[in-house]
């Protein structure tokens, strides 16, 4: 995420005596990448990169105590500005706010009532400071939970008291056909799970962490309000905001487990600047809901560990000034730190690397000596390495036969699953998917290739795709069977995608394979076959059912072939059987047959391999359910008459 503040907004909790350009240049040697800094009016902008695990530095506060820690290691005084905030002085009132959280769905609640606020534009610099990165002023309300959030860090929401009705919140998880109109006059459906709060009589007043809703935001006839704070599932959160596309600046702070402990200091600066610039004659009791206060954890950690870790030897004064300056409680005791990380760390401090990696980066990892290691040569496993190779060499080989590879989503749609006439329940559904189209991981590739031939039917006249991939079969109790497939597809005919699937068979020098029969639902019944090895099945090839096409709207014919890529490899040899020549001369005889149920091509070649002296059998044409093949006749021994021939192929009925 990227984040924008301004340069006078930063030396308010900042003690520097280095300018804009400098804080650019060794913040983003250290710490967050200042990708641009410009001139605003009388100050100066920067746009900032904040790593997706450091949502602590995403604000004012986080960037001024990062600056503290790393322009000291350039020779330039930084010091952080500790401030603290209290309770405005202000009569209090009998108003409250009852909460209900029977799901636990809140880490911390903070809320105040104030009575009698004066809603208007507000101060000139706060306008100034929330244009300059990128937040349009409202009034007054509206712009400090949008300033406190920008400066501390963590979001905060203003309410209408009165427009909530029961003064009361019960933050719940949405059931599914639930409706709401956000702040922006927008509809949504809810589609279950999301986090709402309801005023107790069932209405949505708010979906939290993300954008408020039209029924309880404030207006310019509100004159007591809530401020109020949340701190909610993050995963929850993203959940909901990815489902409904709804990117605001609040949901991309909440889906990233802001610390708790941050609320209090967000809370407590607001209540400051209600006070300042909303002028209420009184405030309530506050509210904080905190059931589960942040533990952090401590760490030991030996000196000689820090050292090895990084490569060199930091002074021990120096380690310790480090921490201490990124707000890490640190003891040294002999040869062993003690180090308590700081409340809005304790997410991603968990173990002495961790913190050696802290050390490093304000260190400067620049300063670190640039030897490179010695190589060394992992072998991979025989078995991995086999797989590669035959996979290029399947890739390369069907490259050349003219087909095009594709490169589709494990994941597809519930619809696609159901075109091709398969179960719903048979699939592993993706609980967090972003879009209905890739909510489900396949277990065929039949589909994602019918939807290619789609997509490119019209472009040109021969459409021919293959693609390598994984299925994803679910078990009981244990991660799902991952199997890798070889699929073909054309919109050409059954001889055509069987001529491929033969002319891969010899590439890869396949042992005597078999065809048999087959039931696959999708595929013709006339036009398909099963391709099985000594009992063990390689795939199925065959020519899609026209209901089927007619479901993905396709015009053209659909031939598809599905292969177990593994038994593929398993039977495969890098080079033939080796066959002597023949010496004798070859002779052959074409014949006709009559295709029949009972008489079909595997029937007559098993037949016509009955004779010792049957080299091989070409198919010559296929013409009205008339097949002619031509059968070559050779011994290993002498030459043959062509009368011994004939008499060997006048066996064949």
């Amino acid at each position: 995420m990227n984040i924008r503040i301004t340069h006078n907004w930063l030396l308010e909790y900042l003690d520097t005596d280095a300018n804009p350009r400098e804080i650019q240049k060794y913040l983003s040697l250290c710490g967050p990448s200042v990708e641009k800094v410009e001139p605003y009016g009388d100050d100066f902008a920067y746009d900032i990169e904040i790593t997706s695990n450091r949502v602590d530095s995403a604000s004012v506060m986080g960037i001024a105590r990062e600056a503290a820690a790393i322009l000291p290691r350039f020779g330039k005084k930084a010091l952080f500005r500790h401030k603290k905030y209290r309770e405005a002085e202000l009569p209090v009132n009998n108003f409250t706010l009852a909460i209900e959280d029977k799901q636990k769905l809140s880490a911390r609640i903070m809320a105040v009532i104030f009575d009698q606020v004066k809603i208007k534009d507000s101060p000139e610099y706060i306008r100034k400071r929330l244009a300059a990165v990128g937040v349009r002023s409202l009034n007054n309300l509206v712009d400090i939970t949008n300033y406190v959030m920008i400066e501390t860090g963590h979001p905060a929401h203003v309410f209408d008291f009165e427009r909530v009705k029961t003064g009361k919140f019960i933050i719940r998880t949405a059931k599914t056909g639930e409706k709401l109109v956000t702040l922006d006059k927008k509809n949504f459906l809810l589609k279950g799970g999301e986090i709402v709060f309801d005023d107790g009589t069932g209405r949505i007043v708010d979906l939290p962490s993300i954008m408020g809703t039209e029924n309880s935001v404030v207006t310019n006839k509100s004159q007591r309000v809530i401020f109020f704070i949340d701190n909610i599932d993050p995963v929850l959160v993203r959940r909901a905001s990815m489902i409904h596309g709804i990117r605001t600046m609040a949901a991309t702070y909440n889906e990233k487990s802001i610390d708790p402990e941050i609320a209090q200091t967000t809370f407590y600066r607001g209540i400051e600047l209600f006070g300042e610039l909303a002028n209420p004659k009184s405030i309530s009791r506050t509210i904080d809901v905190y059931p589960n206060p942040t533990k952090v954890k401590q760490l030991k950690i030996g000196l000689e560990f820090i050292h090895s870790r990084i490569g060199v030897r930091i002074p021990d004064k120096d380690i310790v000034s480090i921490l201490r300056n990124l707000q890490f409680g640190t003891e040294l005791k002999g040869d062993t730190l003690l180090v308590e990380p700081p409340s809005f760390r304790s997410r991603d401090m968990h173990i002495p690397e961790d913190v050696v990696e802290e050390i490093a980066r304000i260190y400067g990892y620049h300063n670190l000596p640039s030897n490179l290691q010695q190589p060394v040569f992992v072998k991979q496993p025989k078995a991995e390495e086999k797989f590669l190779e035959y996979q290029s060499k399947i890739k390369w080989f069907l490259k050349h036969l003219g087909l095009n590879e594709i490169m589709n989503y494990s994941m597809i749609s519930r619809e696609a699953i159901e075109k091709v006439g398969l179960k719903i329940d048979d699939h592993l559904k993706i609980k967090n998917s972003i879009s209905e189209e890739i909510t489900y991981m396949r277990t065929h590739l039949g589909s994602s290739l019918i939807q290619n031939i789609k997509n490119n039917e019209g472009k040109r006249d021969l459409l021919k795709f293959f693609e390598i991939a994984k299925t994803y079969k679910p078990r009981e109790s244990d991660l799902p069977l991952e199997e890798f497939k070889l699929g073909i597809a054309t919109n050409s005919n059954f001889y055509d995608i069987k001529g491929i699937s033969e002319a891969l068979f010899r590439e890869l020098n396949l042992p005597d394979y078999d065809y048999a029969s087959s039931d696959n639902p999708l595929l013709d019944k006339k036009q398909q076959v099963k391709v099985t090895i000594n009992g063990t099945k390689l795939g199925t090839l065959g020519t899609m059912v026209l209901k089927f096409r007619h479901l993905f709207g396709i015009k053209s014919n659909v031939c598809l072939a599905v292969f177990d890529f593994n038994n593929l490899i398993k039977y495969a040899k890098t080079v033939p059987n080796y066959k002597s020549i023949n010496p004798y001369a070859v002779i052959k005889l074409d014949k006709t047959f009559q295709l029949t149920p009972n008489c079909a091509y595997k029937t007559i070649a098993k037949a016509a391999n009955q004779s010792e002296l049957l080299q091989r059998v070409d198919v010559v044409s296929v013409y009205q359910n008339k097949l002619t093949l031509r059968f070559y006749y050779a011994s290993t021994k002498r030459n043959l008459t062509e009368d011994e021939a004939k008499k060997e192929l006048s066996k064949i009925s």
